[in-house]
């Protein structure tokens, strides 16, 4: 991929394929300290990714480093947020390290009514974001 860099902060990187119609947002393994800072950075991300027309795009959301949490707050608090980061791009497919990931991203897909493809395989979710 032939990435142009468009966000980063200590959580999130942002990455564009204009030739792939690709954007890649990277998870870092950094927790969220708090459910305000968790709301701040959403908001940053949403607003990067606004600006970049989403319907255009098919998003891989790599998470593959993300620490698993699933208290409620935290559950609840992101139910609530997913949308700014998965919602209106064309495509949606999810990178994910372990068969744990894949079990967690597909209950929050049943209950976010957002249609993705959640796969171990980079490989498998570019060809599913790059077909018509």
């Amino acid at each position: 991929m032939s990435d142009r860099q468009v966000f980063q902060d200590e959580y999130f990187t942002v990455l564009v394929d204009e030739r792939m119609g690709i954007v890649r947002t990277v998870r870092s393994d950094k927790p969220f300290d708090s459910i305000a800072e968790l709301e701040g950075v959403f908001g940053r991300l949403g607003t990067a990714l606004d600006a970049l027309g989403r319907s255009r795009y098919g998003l891989l959301a790599d998470l593959r480093s993300v620490p698993g949490r699933n208290d409620p707050e935290f559950e609840t608090t992101m139910e609530r947020l997913r949308p700014l980061w998965v919602g209106g791009f064309r495509k949606v497919g999810v990178l994910v390290r372990s068969s744990v990931g894949v079990m967690q991203i597909q209950r929050h897909a049943r209950r976010d009514g957002f249609q993705r493809l959640i796969s171990r395989d980079e490989d498998e979710l570019l060809n599913y974001l790059t077909q018509d």
